[in-house]
């Protein structure tokens, strides 16, 4: 598996998003991108510490397919960001999203909780598979407006689900099956909520480096307009040379 990744605050003046992939070989193939909410440093603080949560819950488990740790371990996220806000005046309120992906040759494994995506890329178009919890995915699958309308909706930031805001949250799973060569993105809202689907997808047919197209994805969703912070996490189906 080859892993690559980008995180920028944009026109944010601080960064609150988290972005992990594995640092080496023997690291769990695992990659997570949270959105804290807060407020500046409780924001940072909420996705920070759910990340870190969860990757010591996995990690502690000792297998490198953990697959039956990943609920668990994402409520222990929960609680350790629930627990916090209710501890510190200065982090009340904080939450975060989360989306994770577990990987390998022939499957992955994903989770989310809020409105950050992963999406499966199979060479020509993305797919997305995981399903935001929000105010506008909710009127979308109502068929009350568009997915093109939910880009300009003036209530597109609610957030229905999130981790860490309630003492118990739920994480949807889902299962998928992947080829040698084919790429899995997850992102925060800071790119998908500018970048269409065609944008994002041409961008990593064009692109051959990971690394690259990750910068060039943050890039255009900064010229596009974001006003949120943009992280873009990219994994690639391949053995490493």
């Amino acid at each position: 598996m080859r892993f690559a990744a980008k995180s920028e605050k944009g026109k944010r003046i601080q960064n609150e998003d988290y972005v992990y992939i594995p640092a080496g070989r023997d690291d769990i193939p695992l990659a997570v991108v949270a959105d804290g909410m807060g407020g500046h440093r409780a924001g940072s603080i909420a996705s920070t510490l759910a990340v870190e949560t969860l990757l010591e819950e996995l990690r502690g488990s000792g297998e490198r397919w953990p697959e039956s740790r990943i609920i668990p371990a994402v409520r222990r996220a929960n609680e350790a960001v629930y627990e916090m806000s209710q501890e510190r005046p200065d982090c009340r309120g904080m939450g975060t999203t989360m989306v994770l992906a577990l990987v390998n040759a022939e499957r992955y494994v994903a989770a989310n909780i809020g409105d950050s995506r992963l999406y499966h890329f199979d060479g020509e178009s993305l797919h997305q598979i995981t399903e935001d919890h929000s105010y506008v995915a909710e009127l979308v699958a109502a068929g009350q407006i568009t997915q093109e309308e939910a880009l300009s909706h003036p209530r597109r930031n609610i957030i229905t689900r999130a981790l860490g805001t309630r003492s118990k949250e739920k994480a949807d799973i889902f299962h998928g099956m992947w080829a040698t060569g084919q790429m899995l993105m997850l992102c925060s809202d800071g790119l998908h909520g500018v970048l269409d689907e065609r944008d994002m997808a041409r961008i990593l047919r064009e692109e051959a480096d990971m690394q690259a197209a990750c910068e060039e994805l943050v890039q255009i969703a900064i010229y596009a307009g974001s006003t949120d912070n943009i992280s873009v996490a990219l994994i690639r189906n391949e053995e490493e040379t």
